[in-house]
């Protein structure tokens, strides 16, 4: 079986396991704190970054994005991006969108940990809160999904990010961008949001506190 080595609250790891619930492609997961004396992260991936995929041939497979790309190729059904080139690129775009947004969350999360946090780099990060969230609005429009409907990695990556800003703010952990209170500002984010939110493979995954400590075991 494969194991999918992830941080409980990490946005790019909950992508990857949405999408294995998705395709529906059995999986173990096995949690770790990259930063931990202890950790196995080093063992899997060169870039010592979560997270990772050991496939059931040994293959270790890192890099979120590319993670997802080795799943449809590997396993194309049920697919996880359109079946036209219009489609595909526009579903790259938002997801794209999506996980740069993500990128800006952790950069972001450690400048609030400096002593002095530069006022204006965070002011350009906020920025592109404003500006990111705005384009996902757009891009989304008024589309709401139904249950069972086809989905693609472009409404998994924004769901994780969005739902990652929520977990972010609620934990105190992203308190001076008021930026990224997307819920107040776009109503149809919300109404796409929760309604992919109400799928199993989402339900299953919902972001939770470090637990430090943590040993990782890959058997």
């Amino acid at each position: 079986m494969m194991k999918l080595i992830n941080s409980t609250p990490s946005a790019f790891g909950r992508k990857v396991a949405i999408a294995l619930k998705e395709k529906r492609i059995p999986y173990e997961m096995v949690f770790d704190v990259p930063w931990n004396d202890k950790t196995i992260v080093p063992q899997f991936s060169p870039l010592q970054q979560l997270p990772i995929l050991v496939t059931d041939a040994g293959e270790n497979v890192y890099d979120s994005m590319y993670i997802c790309e080795w799943l449809e190729r590997r396993y194309p059904s049920p697919p996880l991006l359109p079946s036209d080139t219009d489609g595909i690129l526009a579903a790259k775009r938002q997801q794209i969108l999506a996980e740069r947004l993500m990128e800006v969350i952790v950069l972001v999360v450690f400048e609030e940990q400096r002593e002095q946090p530069s006022p204006s780099w965070m002011t350009r990060q906020r920025r592109k809160f404003e500006g990111g969230i705005a384009e996902l609005s757009r891009l989304v429009g008024n589309r709401v999904p139904k249950a069972g409907e086809p989905i693609t990695y472009a409404d998994i990556a924004t769901v994780a990010a969005l739902t990652w800003f929520d977990f972010m703010l609620k934990n105190g952990l992203f308190a001076q961008v008021t930026e990224a209170r997307w819920r107040q500002k776009y109503p149809n984010l919300v109404a796409y949001v929760d309604a992919l939110e109400a799928r199993p493979s989402f339900r299953e995954t919902s972001p939770e506190m470090f637990v430090v400590d943590l040993p990782a075991v890959v058997a």
